[in-house]
């Protein structure tokens, strides 16, 4: 028995074993498939794409043989993410703790984020997992969740001026009294009025970092699930214990935080 990680296995079943299902033209002789190279780079310039095979791998143009065992079962069970539920964000959930967020802008728009996300439910569906396994099995790496600390910058107006903002309260015909938002600039006195306030945005969108951080962490609890599904189940191969890595951007944090100025 081979002694192995869950992340080792997924990568060996995807890049050297599952390409084997559908190769060759569904097994046909070594020497008609290389043929079928030749002739596609000599009418083509290229070799020609090929549809992924039920494990979403790219079949070899030569037939090499069948797959093992183990992976046909790492195989299936990667599938299965599909059909299995329970792919949540937990309340609360702010993926930057390594961040610094003075204005809160960063937490608005990771609230915003996951609110598209749970109303679209794409991110958190069973094939968006399968997806996030198999490419990073066959990247040999998960997603990438480091990104640069936007910066936030006051609201300007075109000719570089501060915007100043103020609430009031104002009647309707019916005299019901509503509190908006106004201009909050005295342009007479030239100054802020009173009780004004400014407002900030961040310099850069950081809706691709929140989306990856998801990600991350989805792959985590992919691999989690998948470690439990396949540890009794294979027969040339063991698992070596797995401890999800959830939260990555905290030993940044960490390092930040230990690093001493000279």
């Amino acid at each position: 028995m081979k002694k192995t990680t869950i992340e080792a296995l997924l990568a060996w079943a995807f890049t050297q074993e599952l390409p084997k299902v559908g190769a060759g033209d569904g097994g046909s002789a070594v020497s008609a498939s290389s043929w079928n190279v030749i002739a596609d780079i000599a009418a083509l310039g290229t070799i020609i794409d090929r549809n992924p095979n039920r494990y979403g791998a790219i079949p070899g143009y030569i037939y090499e043989g069948e797959p093992a065992h183990d992976a046909v079962i790492v195989g299936e069970a990667v599938r299965a993410l599909a059909t299995r539920g329970g792919y949540e964000i937990a309340e609360g959930w702010f993926p930057f703790p390594d961040w610094a967020d003075p204005h809160g802008l960063v937490g608005l728009e990771v609230d915003k984020v996951i609110a598209e996300q749970r109303n679209r439910s794409d991110r958190l569906s069973g094939s968006h997992v399968v997806n996030l396994v198999m490419s990073a099995a066959k990247l040999g790496r998960g997603p990438c969740w480091q990104a640069d600390e936007p910066r936030s910058q006051v609201m300007r107006s075109s000719n570089g001026k501060d915007i100043w903002f103020v609430m009031r309260t104002v009647r309707d015909r019916t005299g019901a009294r509503y509190i908006v938002e106004d201009n909050g600039y005295d342009a007479k006195r030239h100054r802020p009025k009173k009780g004004a306030y400014r407002k900030y945005k961040l310099e850069s969108p950081v809706r691709g970092a929140i989306l990856s951080r998801l990600d991350w962490q989805l792959w985590q609890s992919a691999l989690q699930i998948l470690h439990e599904s396949l540890q009794d189940r294979l027969t040339s191969h063991t698992l070596q214990e797995f401890h999800p890595d959830r939260h990555p951007w905290r030993r940044q944090e960490m390092a930040g935080k230990n690093t001493l100025s000279i």
